[in-house]
């Protein structure tokens, strides 16, 4: 990374401010690929800014750069909260589904004994049908 200037900072929190707005949006639209895309940005931005961090010695801001990288971090903040709900929100609905497959496969499965041959008739009794017939 070049000379760290107040620009340089505030052009990668845009950035990570932008990369999250459209990491929510490919979460919405179950987008996986445009995730992956995002996350992987997303992860070169915030080795930027872990550099950054590691000398911010060798470099000052005045207090109204300070206030303005402040209100960044706060939306980036509020942006990844956010995202976090809607990856819980979908990593529930996918446990709900495989519990609802692996219910139906558990059930038919227990018709069956070890040797692949059905324990019982279906559960419905239409004995009354037949005798009538």
């Amino acid at each position: 990374m070049s000379e760290i200037t107040f620009e340089k900072i505030k052009e990668c929190y845009l950035n990570i401010l932008e990369l999250l707005k459209q990491k929510q949006q490919a979460l919405i639209k179950k987008d996986l690929e445009g995730l992956n895309s995002t996350d992987e940005k997303l992860i070169c931005l915030y080795n930027e800014i872990k550099i950054i961090y590691e000398k911010k010695d060798t470099f000052s801001l005045n207090q109204a750069q300070k206030d303005e990288l402040n209100e960044l971090t706060s939306k980036i903040g509020k942006l990844q909260k956010d995202n976090e709900v809607l990856i819980n929100h979908s990593l529930g609905v996918i446990n709900k589904i495989f519990e609802g497959i692996l219910n139906i496969t558990s059930s038919k499965s227990d018709d069956y004994n070890r040797m692949g041959k059905k324990n019982q008739e279906s559960g419905l009794d239409i004995s009354s049908i037949t005798e009538e017939a």
